[in-house]
């Protein structure tokens, strides 16, 4: 009798488990890959969950295990346990999947306490592995087949089509050209589908998210071959399986000019990668960068590993280049500006001194436009249009080299950045610090000297800087002690941000002050300026001392020269009636030409 009393209690724990369990209702299965994506199948993990699983008291208590496989008994696993708060992870490195194929997830048992529950609606995921290596380059350069499909099927399909999930082929009219250009269908986190179906082969593994109409790939011709245009703000892409202290690189440009309600940046979502050279967004972390108006490198270093995620506002897009992480350490740099000779080096400026630094990361330094060694000889690196900064990537202890190369001007004698020179005030125009050499340019507010040149003949450069969008700005020097509309020297602003002038031949018969005349302001001054020796024959015939004008200063000038004293006078400026010497001769041809009988 006792016997039977204990089975009845038995039954009736086992009856109160079963009741218990059939409360416990899964609801839909949840997978943290997407029907139909790609996945690493190496490194990549698929989390299962029940997030509307009903009638669990304690979810972080209350365990389940499932069975399943990725479509055969070869790929199968069982006994894979969790909570109903966390779910369950599959590591794909487990199962030793094989790259670019096609499985099925499908989970065939969920168990809680050794009892079956219910499955509503199938537990069935269709995903794709990626290659057996992780893709850690892009370029977008568009193959043929492709664009033979996108020709075919866009050109039926003109901007204002009724289908929107449809390819568009467009001609642009842009500044009296025509470029073409592919606008593709809105893609909610997939990849770029070709007409047929098949992934666009130049962007393979990269999933986007953007809206119709703002994005764009591979134009067959014109200046938008060749890259992916972000055509609007908030355009999303992720690049996948990325490695904590992975650099990745993206080589862009702006695709049209920014402003407040235009952004024109590059932003790491969810804190995922930092910008060493960006700014920070609202949410506090360096996680964006603004694009320039030309071409560059612009990094991010990725925080944690897994799919990032990046915003894209008005960008074009050339290649994305991913480097493993380097263990970073401390080091020294410096950086000179120079030029080799037979592979020897010499140094014509120290840019940046001897500094500590941290490898893996990227420093910048401004150069000038021109530069002189000690001979006099001008040298120069970069041009109009470009930052005047190049940018290093510091893997050790190294000396950087900016190298320059020759000009056609000799013999120096004045070199110096308009916001170098004494008293100088710095242009504030943002402007001067993308356009101008150095990353400034300066103004006077007096009159100030430059320098004192010995007799001879010279010519002088400048680069005007005037931010305004109809420049005019008229930068003024003056020889001589007085400053009278004779002895002044005009340099004007004919285009915005950098114009270079050249003055007409100086010839200096005894020691003469070279000044900057007081004037400019934040958005307009003097960026460079170069005085150099020149050997130009005067461009009036028998204007021996370069006044402009032929009269008895010129004789006295040959009189000195035939009396050994040629005060900077040559030859061949001397030399008026070109008979290889310096005579009476040349005095007679000089009268005759002030009689108006040559």
């Amino acid at each position: 009798m006792q016997m039977k009393k204990i089975s009845t209690l038995a039954f009736l724990a086992f009856f109160c488990c079963l009741s218990a369990m059939s409360q416990i209702v899964l609801g839909d299965i949840s997978f943290s890959l997407g029907e139909g994506k790609k996945i690493n199948p190496r490194t990549g993990k698929i989390e299962v969950t029940f997030p509307n699983v009903t009638g669990v008291e304690d979810p972080t208590a209350t365990t389940f295990v499932i069975e399943g496989n990725f479509g055969s008994a070869d790929y199968a696993f069982d006994g894979v346990e969790g909570t109903f708060a966390s779910g369950v992870t599959l590591d794909l490195g487990d199962f030793e999947l094989e790259p670019s194929t096609d499985y099925t997830l499908t989970i065939t048992s969920v168990k809680v306490d050794g009892v079956e529950l219910a499955a509503e609606g199938g537990y069935v995921l269709h995903f794709r592995t990626r290659g057996a290596e992780r893709k850690m380059a892009w370029t977008f350069t568009i193959d043929e087949a492709s664009a033979a499909q996108i020709v075919a099927e866009g050109s039926a399909n003109v901007a204002g089509a009724e289908n929107e999930d449809v390819t568009k082929y467009m001609d642009i009219q842009k500044n009296g050209a025509t470029t073409h250009r592919y606008y593709v269908p809105a893609r909610n986190n997939e990849e770029i589908l070709l007409p047929d179906g098949t992934v666009l082969p130049m962007t393979e593994d990269l999933t986007f998210k953007f809206g119709n109409k703002v994005f764009y790939v591979g134009d067959t011709e014109g200046s938008y071959k060749d890259l992916i245009c972000f055509n609007g703000q908030n355009q999303y892409m992720t690049i996948p399986d990325c490695q904590e202290g992975d650099v990745i690189t993206f080589y862009a440009n702006r695709a049209t000019k920014g402003s407040s309600t235009k952004q024109t940046c590059i932003q790491a979502m969810n804190s995922a990668a930092i910008a060493p050279d960006g700014i920070e967004a609202s949410t506090g972390v360096q996680d964006s960068i603004w694009l320039g108006s030309s071409y560059a490198n612009y990094k991010f270093e990725v925080q944690a590993p897994g799919d990032i995620t990046f915003r894209f506002s008005n960008c074009l897009l050339k290649t994305i280049n991913i480097e493993e992480g380097q263990e970073k350490v401390p080091c020294t740099y410096s950086v000179v500006a120079g030029y080799y000779t037979d592979g020897e080096l010499t140094v014509l400026k120290e840019l940046v001194g001897a500094t500590e630094g941290i490898t893996s990361s990227t420093i910048k330094a401004n150069y000038p436009y021109w530069l002189a060694d000690e001979n006099g000889k001008v040298f120069t690196h970069g041009s109009k249009g470009n930052e005047f900064v190049e940018s290093f990537e510091l893997k050790g202890d190294t000396m950087f080299v900016i190298n320059y190369k020759a000009t056609d001007y000799d013999g120096a004698v004045f070199l110096s950045e308009g916001e170098d020179l004494p008293n100088a005030v710095l242009c504030t125009n943002g402007n001067a610090a993308i356009r101008s050499s150095m990353g400034k340019s300066g103004y006077v507010l007096e009159d100030q000297k430059l320098t004192t040149l010995q007799p001879g003949s010279y010519k002088i450069r400048a680069i005007v800087f005037d931010a305004a969008k109809t420049p005019g700005y008229i930068c003024t020097l003056y020889k001589g002690a007085e400053d009278t509309e004779e002895n002044e020297i005009y340099f004007t602003a004919t285009a915005t941000n950098w114009t270079e002038c050249e003055s007409d031949l100086l010839v200096i018969t005894e020691p003469t002050d070279i000044t900057l005349k007081a004037g400019g302001g934040d958005d307009r001054g003097l960026d460079i300026i170069l005085i150099y020796a020149s050997e130009d024959a005067p461009e009036v015939p028998g204007d021996v001392n370069g006044d402009g004008q032929v009269g008895i200063g010129d004789i006295i000038c040959i009189t000195n020269f035939m009396a050994g004293e040629p005060n900077g006078v040559t030859l061949e400026q001397a030399d008026v009636n070109l008979d290889g010497e310096v005579g009476i001769g040349d005095i007679i041809t000089i009268t005759n030409i002030m009689a108006g009988e040559e």
